[in-house]
């Protein structure tokens, strides 16, 4: 419960009036000032009565959604009293990190035990898991001066996944729908399947590849894995550290890696790759598979992805490099400066393996770095591209405000798939 802005003026001018006439014994402004009070006690019981017997409740028609994208919400409103309510305010708050506006929806003459579905729309900015969510019933007097809420039933959590963009890629783009959603119904590479071993069980997994022998005998699940014959394979190698290793924190670059990250699966799975997922954060560098059963999850996963320590992003480089077969095309974003890249791509390549850089220039995104930082971090990335160049190498730099299909544009004719 709270006062209004007009509310709260009229409450200061009444305690001072009562005030001023306690003191000097006004009698007529000891009525005023008595009156004015009682109002805005009546105000208070009008409000609580309104709400006393409404019950709200948040419908989902859908619990996810991409970044950039209309979410339908819809909420039923129950008048449980056996008056008629002239004048409900809903309101939908959604956390101020998700990018969404405030919903406010206006109620009027709601019946006795009516129940009222509303239905709106709001775009969800920025990807996240937000639970924090909370939907209010208000009710104001009809004079403005109180206003009173109490919360709906417990918020649901929605998911805004990191939506991918089109790039440019050969033999990629073939039938990319603008609505990000169609994008993922046909992922599934093509091609005749060859056993190729077992693995873990990742959720996601077909039920059906299930190699229930190993499973009973190792006491965990074990799946069935299958290589495509004339499929190239490649690995989206995406380092999420909030440090790197040559000690500047990146943490801000973290939400368009992801977007590339995104942009480039969706983009290779069209041209019917073979395809794995690698984030380097909090310790773990683990490979997972990606299919169309796999890339909801790993979507999902993104969504909710922090910046947290890892590993060095050349160390878990070599080891994909040395754990891959020849003709694997490994892609690294990433925003550390690490001079030891250069090696390690040009050591790919005589395994026959072909590494390519998607460079995210961390100082475009950090607005309260020092001038100092900038500047160590720019001849950081200056000797990187340095280095890269002489091997003959062109990554694709990315900096805060860029559109990233008009950086993968010329850099297109790089991927051999």
């Amino acid at each position: 419960m709270r006062f209004t802005r007009r509310g709260t003026i009229y409450i200061l001018l009444s305690i001072a009036f009562f005030l001023i006439a306690s003191l000097n014994k006004i009698k007529p402004i000891y009525y005023i000032s008595t009156c004015m009070l009682s109002l805005t006690a009546a105000s208070c019981l009008y409000a609580y009565l309104t709400l006393r017997g409404i019950r709200a409740e948040r419908i989902l028609s859908e619990k996810g959604v991409f970044a950039g994208e209309e979410i339908m919400l819809s909420a039923r409103v129950k008048n449980g009293s056996g008056r008629i309510i002239p004048q409900l305010m809903l309101r939908d708050r959604l956390p101020v990190s998700s990018g969404a506006a405030e919903a406010l929806i206006m109620i009027e003459n709601l019946a006795p035990y009516e129940a009222l579905d509303v239905e709106y729309q709001v775009v969800m900015a920025r990807r996240g898991i937000y639970s924090d969510n909370k939907l209010y019933i208000e009710a104001i007097d009809p004079l403005g001066i109180f206003q009173m809420r109490h919360n709906a039933l417990p918020s649901q959590s929605v998911t805004v996944y990191p939506a991918p963009v089109p790039l440019t890629i050969p033999a990629a783009n073939a039938g990319y729908s603008r609505r990000v959603g169609d994008n993922l119904s046909k992922l599934a590479p093509e091609g005749r399947e060859t056993f190729a071993g077992l693995r873990d069980y990742h959720q996601g997994d077909d039920l059906k590849r299930i190699h229930w022998k190993a499973t009973a005998r190792m006491g965990k699940l074990f799946v069935k894995e299958f290589e495509r014959d004339a499929v190239p394979a490649a690995i989206i190698l995406l380092d999420a550290r909030s440090t790197c290793s040559t000690g500047f924190k990146v943490e801000g670059a973290l939400d368009d890696a992801i977007i590339a990250a995104v942009s480039l699966g969706v983009s290779l799975l069209k041209g019917r790759v073979r395809l794995y997922f690698q984030i380097n954060s909090d310790g773990s560098d683990e490979v997972l598979p990606v299919n169309r059963h796999h890339f909801y999850n790993i979507l999902a996963g993104l969504a909710a992805l922090k910046c947290r320590p890892g590993k060095p992003l050349s160390e878990v480089l070599t080891r994909s490099i040395l754990e891959n077969k020849p003709g694997t095309n490994i892609y690294v974003i990433s925003s550390d400066p690490d001079l030891l890249l250069a090696d390690n791509i040009i050591a790919a390549g005589a395994r026959g393996i072909s590494v390519f850089l998607i460079s995210l220039d961390a100082s475009t995104y950090a607005k309260k770095a020092g001038t100092g930082w900038r500047k160590r971090y720019t001849a950081a990335r200056q000797e990187q591209s340095r280095r890269l160049e002489m091997a003959g190498l062109s990554p694709v730099n990315i900096k805060n405000g860029d559109d990233m299909a008009e950086a993968f544009k010329y850099w297109g004719r790089l991927f051999g798939i």
